[in-house]
């Protein structure tokens, strides 16, 4: 069985972003390097650090713990930064007078090492399926997500860790939301799947909201069969009482480009008599490295 993230090294990420720099803008732009680190953390490091709230950072993606990445962040008014902390780098490039914001992103360039192969194969990839990896969900935001839509206040205690109802509407914000999104991915990966099976060709796929509009009624009856399987409907996405969990529906393609795909083998100096494969390769934003090298190796 191929292994990947024996060490952080093995799997490299740089962002690929445009930044409409500015003198004296609003908001410092910063190059952040981290290793074995999860970006949140180092946001609310650097925040504490700073003595500032979260919401005056920016980032545009969300990037790998078990590897070295690179991405950049924004943080108003906060022109330079002095900030030191154990496999965490971080550089000015500039100022402008807008924020970074999730999903601002042009795309991903990726350097992963997959390793305890034990031949050597042709690899050739143009595109893969364009699924949400099992990082996007962590170990309970999925059920987070659903006992939000479903108002089970009892549940979110328990999966929160907190007391009371109350308690739930003053959790982070940046959690809840993304626990939410967990699930909008979840049914987003079983829809492209029963295309997939079923052989429907489709461009695109929505994150389901409240607001999603289906031009294609057999879609729409696969999200419906989805959603009514977990007792909720698309209304159940409209949150008068958190208005932060609310946002526009929006589409996702069901296939994404692989590009400059390059790769070598040697030898794998951490598995005895074993292969490593070195790949190279580019993305579009939101899409998984992790995915083109089960695609290449499941």
């Amino acid at each position: 069985m191929y292994k990947i993230k024996e060490k952080p090294e093995d799997f490299i990420v740089k962002e690929t972003i445009k930044l409409n720099k500015k003198k004296n803008g609003e908001y410092g732009y910063f190059l952040l390097r981290k290793k074995d680190w999860n970006t949140l953390d180092v946001l609310k490091k650097i925040s504490k650090y700073l003595k500032i709230k979260e919401n005056r950072l920016g980032y545009a993606g969300l990037k790998d713990k078990v590897a070295v990445t690179e991405q950049y962040i924004s943080i108003r008014g906060i022109k330079n930064l002095k900030f030191k902390l154990k496999d965490i780098e971080i550089k000015k490039i500039g100022e402008g007078d807008e924020p970074i914001k999730l999903g601002g992103l042009k795309g991903n360039k990726f350097n992963i090492i997959v390793r305890n192969l034990n031949n050597k194969k042709k690899l050739k990839i143009t595109k893969i399926e364009n699924y949400f990896d099992k990082q996007r969900f962590g170990n309970k935001n999925i059920k987070v997500g659903l006992a939000l839509l479903k108002r089970d206040y009892k549940k979110l205690c328990g999966l929160l860790k907190v007391k009371n109802k109350e308690e739930v509407f003053r959790f982070d914000r940046k959690i809840l939301r993304f626990s939410l999104n967990s699930y909008q991915s979840y049914i987003f990966n079983e829809a492209l799947e029963e295309c997939i099976k079923k052989k429907i060709k489709v461009k695109k796929l929505p994150l389901i909201h409240f607001d999603t509009e289906f031009k294609n009624k057999i879609i729409e009856n696969i999200y419906q069969k989805l959603l009514k399987k977990d007792k909720i409907g698309r209304k159940d996405f409209l949150f008068r009482e958190m208005p932060f969990l609310v946002s526009e529906s929006v589409d996702r393609n069901t296939f994404t480009k692989v590009m400059d795909f390059k790769y070598r083998y040697g030898k794998d100096e951490l598995n005895k008599r074993k292969l490593k494969a070195v790949l190279s390769f580019y993305l579009d934003k939101g899409s998984y490295g992790t995915l083109v090298v089960k695609k290449l190796f499941s």
